[in-house]
């Protein structure tokens, strides 16, 4: 799922919300928001800001570290229930 890569990179430089990434990225909304839900309970990102609807996401620490050794080329191993994926 190269797509965390990108997502992480997308939200590196400064908060963003759903929307905002989406227009960053290309990628569809659906999975954007998909992606910020295991993203957020990965606790890679948190919400800074809610109001309603509306939520504004920014890395976390262990979302920097992460990111950084994604770009160094590491790979990344999610294991969740019984179900692993590898992300590089």
């Amino acid at each position: 799922m190269y797509e965390i890569k990108i997502v992480l990179e997308a939200i590196k430089d400064g908060a963003l919300n759903p929307g905002e990434v989406v227009v960053k990225t290309g990628l569809p909304r659906y999975e954007i928001l998909a992606l910020f839900h295991v993203l957020e309970g990965l606790n890679l990102i948190e919400a800074i800001y809610s109001k309603g609807s509306h939520k504004v996401y920014k890395l976390t620490k262990k979302g920097k570290e992460i990111l950084e050794g994604l770009e160094k080329g590491l790979e990344l191993e999610i294991a969740v229930k019984g179900f692993t994926e590898s992300v590089s």
